[in-house]
């Protein structure tokens, strides 16, 4: 309640703002990341709009009550993030875009997060005292201040011009790496760019091999990856760099094929001469590489209006007409009772115990919901009641009675398209959208991604009666 106050006193006193500069506060804008283009707020996912930052510093000889700061945006000086708590002298406090996304869906807001434009902005720092909004301090950066993980920061903390540290990207700055959380003087630790995995889901048989790009202005003295598998005795082994430089470069390390069922979790350590930076856990369960089920066709957006009505039950919903098509590539049939269609945060479908005997060829589909119409074979919807599937990206697994890993397959944006993603063609490795492969329908469930029709034995029946 509090918070939703304070906007409603920043809305009603626009007109009585104080001019940047004439406030005496001790609390400063230090440093600000515009354009991220990398992992900045820890959660290895590199996103343009959560892992943009903003640093403040306190310069002051006593503690200072955020309770009543705010920060703002853009000309229109909208509000986008309002602290809490106290800062020590000297202490920085730094607010990343996830942070904001945070604090607006929890105070009725739009979550556009610090929205900090690339081409110029505005940063506002702003304090309501007295009965009017004060902007203690304020930075204006144009469109060539901007780069991929290129920070504009005072130097020194608080009082000193501003200046860029673009080490990772050289404009002609400090040559100096960005410091969120740290003063502006300080070496900070290495940063990680990437860790990624290949292949990203492994198989038995498959070496998997871990790749990190990294840098560090002062150079990075060793990368170690500490893995461990089946929560027993690991191995923290040297990675070893593969392309770059120390200050800037690739590291590898291959981890030997594992068993199917088997569950690695590792983590990675860079090492500069004077600190280090560790990275979250993360892990994978090796996949059977003898089963050869696979996911085919995954939609998640379906077209709109009745063009989007992949059930044929005569009305398009958004989420009964998504589906997850998955086919029998291999030679033999397999055994699928009790087996499970999970998203990113649950089990969302869940076969029969009995007579799920699936033959070589054969596909097996599973709607949203609604009342599927018009197909042969194994159709159905979401035991779960919805397959819930992300516009914006997820996760979509197939795992056996068993718990065992069968196949997996992530997306991001592509799946807001009002089109399919599938394997093309049937069973192949590749992934790709339906106009990607040159297809002229969006979706084709139940039936080959080339467009023709599937026979299999358990259709045939089906087909036959048809014309009688």
């Amino acid at each position: 309640m509090r918070c939703a106050l304070l906007l409603c006193m920043v809305s009603f006193l626009v007109s009585s703002v104080v001019s940047p500069g004439t406030s005496v506060a001790s609390l400063r804008l230090n440093e600000v990341l515009p354009g991220p283009g990398s992992d900045w707020n820890g959660d290895l996912d590199a996103d343009s709009k959560r892992d943009e930052w903003v640093e403040v510093v306190n310069d002051g000889g006593t503690a200072y009550d955020l309770t009543d700061c705010l920060l703002l945006n853009g000309e229109g000086k909208a509000v986008v993030f309002g602290f809490s708590g106290s800062l020590a002298p000297g202490d920085c406090r730094v607010v990343y875009g996830s942070d904001a996304v945070a604090w607006e869906s929890d105070n009725g807001h739009p979550a556009v997060g610090l929205s900090l434009n690339n081409s110029g902005d505005i940063v506002w720092l702003a304090e309501v005292s007295a009965g009017d909004t004060v902007m203690v301090d304020s930075l204006e950066y144009s469109s060539s201040d901007v780069g991929y993980d290129v920070a504009i920061g005072r130097f020194p903390d608080a009082t000193g011009s501003w200046e860029l540290f673009d080490h990772f990207l050289p404009m002609g700055g400090t040559d100096s790496d960005p410091t969120p959380g740290a003063s502006n003087s300080s070496d900070p630790p290495p940063h990680i760019f990437v860790i990624g995995r290949d292949p990203l889901f492994p198989a038995s048989g498959d070496s998997t091999h871990i790749i990190v790009e990294a840098g560090d202005a002062s150079g990075i003295s060793q990368v170690l990856l500490a893995y461990v598998i089946n929560l027993e005795d690991g191995e923290e082994p040297e990675m070893g760099l593969v392309s770059g430089a120390d200050d800037l470069g690739t590291w590898k390390y291959t981890i030997l094929p594992c068993m199917t069922g088997d569950t690695v979790y590792y983590w990675v350590s860079v090492l500069d001469p004077v600190s280090s930076t560790v990275s979250p856990r993360m892990g994978y369960r090796v996949r059977d590489a003898g089963l050869q089920v696979r996911l085919n066709e995954i939609l998640a957006d379906p077209p709109a209006d009745l063009a989007g009505d992949t059930n044929r039950d005569g009305e398009r919903d958004a989420s009964d007409d998504e589906f997850i098509e998955i086919v029998n590539c291999g030679p033999t049939e397999i055994d699928m009772s009790g087996w499970r269609l999970r998203d990113g945060t649950s089990v969302r479908h869940e076969f029969p115990d009995t007579g799920m005997i699936v033959l070589p060829g054969e596909f097996v589909t599973v709607f949203g919901g609604g009342t599927p119409t018009g197909f042969g074979g194994r159709v159905f919807t979401a035991s779960s009641g919805g397959l819930s599937l992300s516009n914006s990206g997820d996760v979509v697994s197939l795992e056996a009675s068993n718990a065992s890993l069968v196949d997996i397959h992530s997306y991001g944006g592509e799946g807001g398209r009002d089109e399919s993603i599938m394997r093309f063609p049937d069973c192949a490795d590749a992934w790709m959208s339906a106009s990607d492969a040159g297809l002229e329908d969006a979706f084709s469930p139940h039936v080959p991604n080339s467009g023709g029709a599937a026979i299999t034995t358990s259709t045939w029946g089906t087909i036959k009666a048809l014309y009688k």
